[in-house]
């Protein structure tokens, strides 16, 4: 009897045991599979370290716009989950945006510097209006394009039908400058958490580099427009006739913006029917025929009239369609610009036009004051010589 109880007792003592043991295994093989998982997560996390303190590295030291968009196209692209990316730019969340680098699309060039399209109910519009709450990430993710029907062809033409997208604005110092917007192949490609918080550091690396070499690259333009004035003033004193003042503030706006056109609106005692504003063409030298067209265009003379009057600048597009003065108010760039040239005891007042060709980067708000400090340079030499345009020489 005492070895049936023994028997039972020990074979209840094995089955526990092996229970135990299995129970045991189990849980040696998830501790070793949560192991394992946490090593690749650990690792994944150090490799996406490691690329952001390079990403650092790589922007340390003074940067022109230019360099630092190269630098950061180029990091972002690298990445494995990054089949194309591009960077828009503009002054505001209500664009105009340009593309401005793009990567791993065919022909990259046709898109650069091109207008990117900002319908309202658009994917870009949707990414740059939206606040996040705090603690959420400042992006947008699109994890499948075919079967969510958005961004549709027109708004990223370059886009790919099927696929997964994220788009990152570029936010610093209160305002929205442009976005960057990630392509992958793969749809879900940006679901995971950890890897959109990854390329969220790394768009936030790259949009300060941007936010700083554009303050680098107008600091320098600010202290060429110095130098150039310096010039200017030189050179105006000098002058002795309209013409030569016209050509020193060519000589010297060239240096300022690139291939330029400068052309005077002067008083003329014997002004032209058609001439509202009273003033006589003092044309320089043509960039293009579009640029002639528009200087010697009737519709032209109702812009003097308001630069006259108002004694400010208007943003033009020599070689736009023509528009009303009221559709130029709130214009902040253009390739053209007309300045007043102020009225003095001995002068009344003109307008100097200054246009640049299509291929150069636009007049803007911050071009303004050395292009006013140019016209009352001007406006000086002209009054106190007391020199003025003739109908005769110069037609309108």
């Amino acid at each position: 009897m005492l070895w049936l109880i023994t028997a039972v007792i020990l074979g209840g003592f094995i089955l526990w045991v092996r229970r135990e043991r299995r129970v045991f295994i189990r849980q040696i093989a998830e501790l070793t599979s949560e192991i394992n998982d946490l090593q690749t997560k650990q690792k994944i996390d150090n490799e996406r370290l490691v690329s952001l303190c390079d990403v650092a590295g790589q922007f340390v030291g003074d940067f022109g716009l230019e360099e630092s968009l190269t630098t950061g196209l180029e990091a972002i692209w690298q990445l494995p989950a990054i089949d194309a990316v591009a960077i828009l730019l503009g002054e505001n969340e209500l664009g105009p945006f340009h593309y401005k680098g793009i990567r791993g699309v065919d022909n990259p060039f046709a898109f650069i510097d091109q207008q990117c399209p900002l319908p309202l109910w658009g994917v870009l519009a949707h990414a740059l209006v939206h606040r996040p709450k705090p603690g959420d990430l400042d992006c947008l993710a699109i994890n499948d394009i075919r079967a969510e029907g958005v961004p549709l062809p027109e708004e990223f033409p370059w886009l790919p039908p099927q696929g997964s997208l994220l788009v990152n604005p570029l936010r610093g110092r209160g305002k929205t400058i442009g976005a960057v917007i990630l392509y992958s192949k793969k749809e879900n490609a940006f679901q995971d958490l950890g890897q959109r918080r990854f390329l969220f550091s790394l768009v936030s690396y790259v949009s300060r580099a941007l936010h700083e070499s554009r303050t680098y690259d107008q600091s320098m333009r600010w202290v060429r427009h110095l130098v150039s004035l310096q010039s200017l003033t030189r050179s105006l004193h000098r002058a002795d006739s309209l013409r030569t003042v016209q050509a020193a503030l060519w000589e010297e706006a060239r240096d300022l913006f690139g291939p330029i056109a400068v052309h005077f609106y002067l008083p003329t005692d014997k002004p032209a029917p058609s001439d509202p504003a009273g003033l006589t063409l003092f044309a320089g030298p043509h960039i293009s025929p579009q640029e002639e067209a528009f200087t010697r265009s009737p519709h032209l003379h109702q812009l003097l009239a308001w630069v006259l009057e108002a004694e400010q600048p208007l943003f033009v597009k020599p070689q736009a369609s023509f528009l009303q003065p009221g559709d130029l108010y709130y214009q902040e760039s253009g390739r053209g610009v007309l300045v007043p040239i102020l009225e003095t005891d001995e002068q009344a007042g003109g307008v100097l036009l200054f246009a640049l060709p299509e291929e150069a980067r636009p007049f803007d708000e911050n071009d303004l004051i050395v292009i006013r400090t140019i016209a009352n340079s001007a406006s000086v030499v002209i009054g106190s010589r007391r020199w003025g345009a003739s109908p005769q020489s110069t037609p309108a």
